[in-house]
């Protein structure tokens, strides 16, 4: 009688020891594959952060130097593409907070000075051939990781560099026009052709920031 109790105990506690083992195999697995694929999508929304900081910087100094020039029409666009990158870098930094990483900006900076005809040219150049370049890795593999926030942010930021190279065109071949940024996803617009609400983020375009 006490051996079959024995025996009943005995297979109790080894059932008992074999659903921990199993229990501890699926937690653990999926925590250490989590924190891998979040740091890696953290490492591209990083790059992606400095990557704006540094354009706002420089689009903010050839702004001054618009303004130093008496050339309000030129400033006018540097400073909306300016606005538009400061706030997609807060929002890509707000992101790397979420998922547990921590953003520094670029300290060290090398700006490009010039007068304003040749900024407009440089600009325009410059996002020309990062465009054509780029691979879009980054959103890609946040799609592949199903981090959807993360890769909206990384859309938005593209089709933000996608309109900066349209209105840099159009200020060359048209002239001066009156611009409009959306105050949540940096998305922007010349104000003749402003969409009644933004079809990123379906903000209303009352609340657009507007440069006039």
């Amino acid at each position: 009688m006490k051996s079959r109790l024995y025996l009943i105990l005995l297979l109790f506690v080894a059932s008992v020891g074999v659903l921990i083992w199993l229990y501890n195999g699926k937690a653990l697995t999926p925590r250490r594959h989590a924190r891998s694929t979040w740091h890696e999508i953290v490492v591209d929304l990083e790059a992606c952060g400095r990557r704006k900081h540094l354009k706002a910087r420089q689009y903010d100094r050839f702004a001054e130097i618009a303004a130093v020039e008496g050339r309000p029409d030129a400033e006018r666009i540097f400073r909306a593409i300016a606005f538009s990158e400061h706030l997609q870098e807060q929002h890509l930094s707000a992101a790397i907070r979420r998922l547990g990483g921590e953003y520094q900006p670029p300290r060290e900076i090398a700006l490009y000075g010039g007068d304003t005809d040749e900024n407009l040219i440089r600009c325009l150049a410059f996002e020309r051939s990062r465009y054509a370049r780029r691979s879009d890795a980054e959103i890609r593999r946040a799609m592949s990781r199903d981090n959807r926030y993360a890769a909206r942010l990384l859309i938005w930021a593209s089709a933000a560099d996608l309109r900066e190279i349209l209105l840099l065109e159009r200020r060359l071949e048209v002239g001066p026009e009156q611009l409009a940024v959306c105050p949540v996803c940096g998305n922007l617009y010349t104000v003749v052709r402003l969409d009644r609400y933004c079809p990123h983020c379906l903000t209303p375009d009352e609340a657009f920031i507007r440069f006039e």
